[in-house]
Order: structure tokens, then C-alpha cells, then sequence
């Protein structure tokens, strides 16, 4: 019974990934650079261009942003806890005002 209702656990999380995955890129499609506030945690955005997006306030949680073009991206008040990504993005990053880095520090 135990692993029944783990397997239906595991199962409706995938799911869930999947419906935000999908979601995003229909939103990333239709509201290319405003991505403000959005919650985009967990997901695998790996090879995105975001370059010039607005993601001021976004939870970036956790997500997967290896390869991401973040060229100019305002990523103020953004939570990146335990995202995967470089210093090297976050360096063409148009803003990180009061962002709060992957190691959990928040940018002055």
C-alpha cells in the first residue's frame, strides 16, 4: 500500500514539472520579456534565451538555468536558491539588485 501511494506521489510531482514546463514556454512565447514575478522554481530552463527579460521578483528556486542567455535580464528581488548557474551569467545580468544568489546571499 506503502509503495502505491509513493508511486502516485512521484507520479503527480512529474506531472506538475511537466504542466509548469509547458506553461512557461507558452508564457516565455507569448510574454517574452516579462517575466515578472513569475514562479519558475524547479524547472529546467537550460538553453532559454532570456536575454533583456524582466524577472524582477521571480522564484528561480532550485532551476536549472545551465546555458541560459541572461544578457541583460533584470533579475531584481529574484530568489536564485540553489540554482544552477554561473558567475559568468550573473555577470551579463542588466540588474541583480537585492537578488538572492544560489549560495543564499542576497546582492547589494
Amino acid at each position: 500500500m506503502r509503495r502505491i501511494l509513493y508511486l502516485i506521489y512521484v507520479r503527480l510531482l512529474t506531472t506538475n514539472v511537466r504542466v509548469r514546463q509547458w506553461l512557461f514556454a507558452l508564457a516565455l512565447g507569448r510574454r517574452r520579456a516579462d517575466l515578472a514575478g513569475a514562479d519558475l522554481s524547479y524547472l529546467v530552463l537550460s538553453g532559454t534565451d532570456l536575454r533583456g527579460a524582466n524577472l524582477q521578483a521571480a522564484n528561480l528556486r532550485r532551476a536549472d538555468l545551465r546555458d541560459v542567455n541572461l544578457q541583460g535580464a533584470d533579475l531584481s528581488e529574484a530568489d536564485l536558491t540553489g540554482a544552477l548557474v554561473s558567475e559568468a551569467q550573473l555577470a551579463q545580468a542588466g540588474s541583480l539588485t537585492r537578488t538572492t544568489l544560489p549560495d543564499g546571499t542576497i546582492h547589494v
